[in-house]
């Protein structure tokens, strides 16, 4: 050996957020200068470091490096004792190389998110709520769901009344609220209640505001119109006994007279046949092309680029102008076809949807509604005009979500403005990954996602860092996603943001997605980072 090492101390801890440290010290027992580069392996070495990563030494001296630790307050870094290992490679002796093995405890740490969906319930009889709670911390969480209400005006249903969330996850409680009596008439009633989400072995509590508007089974205007009524009935009846009509019958008069009954009308021939249907130039082929379609569309690889080129988007990327796709001509929902003569029986309904991706006659979802509501608000030739169905992609959201798709892929193409990426896992007119990656991403600019700021724009940036990262999906990473959309809804169409802290935790999700993504892993998000998005390269 030409070398020395000791590593003090061997067993640290840290608590999440916080920092400490170890010396590494080295010394060369060799006859000649030699540099030793020391590097860090394990799963603490993407929040630790060296300094300095190089010792240089003479002949019998010694040097010494600092090894610090700062695990971000993240429930992505797990509680417990880490393994990590801290190599040190001499340059001139390679074959001399050590590796000294040290242990790192990660100390628990508790933070819970909750909300209720909505917050105000309207109804007559009950309404309806899901109580979202979200594990922040790096430990499994129990949590029991207590619902309240001071007048005790009210009876409540939570199922279930306890849930157990892994450390990142996120859980559901559905909540049922009843009026202990019905308001029949007169005006609403608003009844405030509390929900309280205490973590097992805590004695405190997060509680959420809430309320309850009750309405009356009849409504003001309903009494007014039922006493209109009344007074109507009762003036008809009055009227009718003060004034009693005679009624003579000529029947006998006309027996008596002998004179000839009326002939029924008609001349007793049957009735012609129905003319057949038309199959020449008076109507359309059943089964044709609907006039004015576009021609269909290959499932798979990217169209050629539409004239125009692509736009910009809302705020740099986006789309903004040509290479749209016109609306396809197809019948109206609830039409007949024109050529078959008659109504259609209506068709069977969708089955649930459970995985994307989202296509055309797929039930309502509210990850569909999200991208419609986006796609509303994108202010160029690409936007959802009024007259879509909610939650469903329907001929005119198709059309909407095939113009944006082309847009984007020309706009990278043409103009370098986005990576291009979009059909690389999404076939044109269905939404999947990327297509959401790129419409959460939209709108955000590099002085809006600044470390340490609170704001819509972060929360933008996190929902579309988890569509890039999940390629597999279950009812939970469905309900994180629907949580999401429900974000976005209330954005566009009620002007309610939910903000988000850029903390560590959002610089770690940078990070780990400019890796996939083969940019350098800054933590911060630049124009680069942008491009990506928006161009729907996902993992």
């Amino acid at each position: 050996m030409t070398m020395w090492t000791s590593l003090d101390p061997a067993d640290v801890t840290v608590e999440p957020g916080a920092r400490t440290s170890a010396r590494l010290r080295v010394r060369n027992t060799g006859d000649t200068v030699e540099e030793y580069r020391l590097s860090l392996v394990g799963k603490p070495s993407g929040w630790s470091r060296v300094e300095p990563d190089v010792l240089r030494l003479y002949p019998g001296s010694e040097g010494t490096a600092e090894i610090s630790f700062a695990p971000p307050r993240s429930s992505d870094v797990e509680a417990g004792p880490l393994a990590y290992g801290v190599r040190v490679d001499p340059r001139e002796n390679s074959g001399a190389r050590d590796v000294l093995e040290g242990r790192l405890t990660v100390t628990p740490f508790t933070e819970t998110r909750a909300e209720v969906l909505p917050p105000a319930l309207f109804g007559r009889f009950r309404g309806r709520a899901r109580i979202a709670v979200d594990n922040l911390g790096n430990t499994p969480l129990t949590a029991s769901l207590v619902v309240r209400d001071e007048a005790n005006r009210l009876t409540f249903d939570v199922r279930p009344n306890a849930v157990q969330i892994a450390p990142g996850r996120a859980a559901f409680g559905e909540l049922v609220v009843r009026p202990q009596a019905v308001r029949w008439t007169g005006a609403e009633e608003q009844h405030r209640f509390t929900v309280a989400v205490r973590r097992a072995g805590d004695d405190t509590a997060l509680d959420l505001d809430a309320t309850f508007d009750q309405r009356p089974v009849f409504g003001n205007w309903l009494v007014v119109v039922g006493g209109l009524l009344l007074t109507a009935v009762i003036a008809f009846v009055v009227l009718w006994f003060n004034f009693s009509p005679k009624i003579v019958s000529a029947a006998k008069e006309i027996q008596a007279s002998g004179a000839p009954r009326p002939a029924p009308q008609g001349d007793g021939d049957e009735l012609p046949q129905a003319p057949p249907p038309s199959d020449g130039a008076g109507g359309p082929t059943p089964g044709g092309p609907t006039p004015g379609g576009p021609p269909p569309l290959a499932d798979g690889g990217p169209p050629p680029p539409a004239d125009g080129g692509g736009g910009g988007g809302d705020q740099g990327g986006g789309p903004t102008g040509g290479g749209g796709a016109e609306n396809p001509g197809t019948p109206t929902e609830g039409g007949t076809d024109p050529g078959s003569g008659g109504e259609q029986p209506p068709a069977p309904p969708a089955p649930t949807k459970t995985l994307p991706p989202w296509r055309q006659g797929d039930a309502r979802d509210l990850v569909v509604e999200y991208a419609q509501e986006r796609l509303a608000a994108l202010d160029n030739a690409c936007d959802l005009k009024p007259g879509w169905t909610r939650g469903v992609i329907d001929a005119q959201t198709k059309a909407s979500l095939v113009c944006y798709q082309r847009a984007v892929y020309n706009d990278g193409i043409q103009n370098g403005r986005n990576s291009a990426a979009i059909y690389k896992t999404d076939a044109e007119g269905t939404l999947n990954r990327a297509t959401l990656t790129s419409l959460w991403a939209q709108g955000i600019r590099v002085e809006q996602v600044k470390y340490g700021t609170t704001t819509w724009q972060t929360t933008q940036l996190m929902a579309a860092f988890w569509w890039a990262y999940n390629r597999e999906f279950d009812d939970h990473d469905l309900q994180v996603a629907r949580l999401n959309a429900q974000y976005g809804i209330d954005h566009f169409r009620n002007n309610t943001s939910k903000t988000t802290k850029y903390n560590d935790n959002v610089a770690v999700h940078i990070k780990d997605y400019q890796r996939a993504v083969g940019l350098p892993a800054t933590g911060t998000v630049d124009g680069e980072t942008l491009k990506k998005l928006i161009g729907g390269s996902v993992m």
